[in-house]
């Protein structure tokens, strides 16, 4: 799979069957959030790979949204984490955000490389992850990555929305509304506006 089919076969399915999770799995995902860019190459992401029933199952109540149960089913999260002290801050900019998202997307790119589905999500509660995992308080937990097989079968904890997500991708942006031509707004050449 070259990396155009991993970004077109990349879906965040959350209906999940059980992964192997091994040191050498491990590794490989983390060698390649390791090779992202950063500014100054500062490398400020920090992840935390859980795994393992007691571990996962210690985990579950920063899971914190009814909507994300289905999270229980992987077999693997990663905490995504940083300080903006550890990476470029120019005025307002805080580039470790910035950082962490390339670093999180070589990881999920990957995974869906191996054949996995790698889901980043936002519900979830970054105090009690921090105090489960031994985070720095100073750190910021920017999202959790849920990591399992696609499951065959749809989930029962979802939702009728997240049901109709498992079988039809959500529908994407047109172009026109956040690709622009040397100016905001003006469309790319072959593109109509609005």
């Amino acid at each position: 799979m070259n990396v155009l089919e991993a970004i077109e076969t990349r879906r965040a399915y959350r209906s999940l069957a059980p992964v192997d999770i091994t040191p050498d799995l491990l590794r490989d995902l983390a060698r390649c959030a390791q090779l992202a860019p950063s500014c100054n190459n500062n490398q400020p992401w920090r992840f935390v790979f859980i795994h393992g029933k007691e571990n996962l199952e210690r985990f579950h109540p920063v899971l914190s949204s009814p909507g994300n149960d289905w999270a229980k089913a992987a077999s693997l999260i990663v905490a995504v984490c940083s300080r903006k002290e550890d990476d470029c801050l120019i005025k307002d900019r805080e580039y470790h955000l910035f950082g962490d998202g390339l670093a999180a997307a070589f990881l999920i790119l990957r995974a869906t490389e191996l054949g996995l589905v790698a889901h980043p999500i936002a519900g979830y509660r970054p105090k009690k992850a921090r105090e489960i995992l031994g985070i720095p308080e100073d750190d910021q937990v920017i999202t959790l990555i849920n990591i399992g097989k696609r499951a065959a079968e749809i989930s029962p904890v979802l939702s009728p929305k997240q049901v109709e997500q498992e079988s039809t991708r959500p529908e994407r942006k047109p172009l026109s509304e956040f690709a622009f031509d040397n100016r905001f707004g003006a469309p790319l050449a072959g593109e109509s506006g609005r």
